[in-house]
């Protein structure tokens, strides 16, 4: 019993006009997707203006005072107090040693020991750390 024309052609007709009609949908959904991604970034450059209006003048200068203080106390600070010869003082704590299975001594002892020049204390290299790795990325990123 052979398949006639007739059905052939309105099967084929069929599978066409659902590919067809299939592609028409994609291809609007597609679009769709593209205008909201536009959308999107539009938004987002709109974000990205109104935050680098909101920092103003203050933030900007309130970033620029804290490199240049930190770059003073590891740069200049040095060679300044070197040549001045300031005494620093600096806080030394010492554990005393205990006898009798901690019974008898013990404790801690504090005692402030004079230092000449400049004393570079852990924060600021964290710091200056910091700054450098901001700065750095954000070249790169440019």
């Amino acid at each position: 019993m052979p398949i006639p024309p007739e059905l052939l052609t309105m099967g084929f007709g069929a599978l066409t006009g659902f590919l067809f009609k299939f592609m028409a949908e994609r291809a609007k959904q597609k679009e769709q997707q593209f205008k909201m991604m536009i959308q999107s970034r539009e938004l987002a450059v709109k974000e990205a203006d109104a935050a680098s209006k909101r920092d103003g003048i203050g933030g900007r200068w309130v970033r620029r005072v804290i490199v240049i203080c930190t770059l003073f106390g590891v740069i200049l600070a040095p060679f300044i107090l070197a040549i001045l010869q300031y005494p620093i003082f600096m806080q030394v704590d010492t554990t005393k040693p205990s006898y009798l299975f901690g019974l008898w001594g013990g404790g801690t002892q504090t005692t402030f020991v004079e230092l000449s020049g400049y004393l570079i204390v852990p924060e600021v290299r964290q710091t200056l750390s910091a700054i450098i790795g901001y700065y750095f990325g954000q070249s790169s990123v440019r």
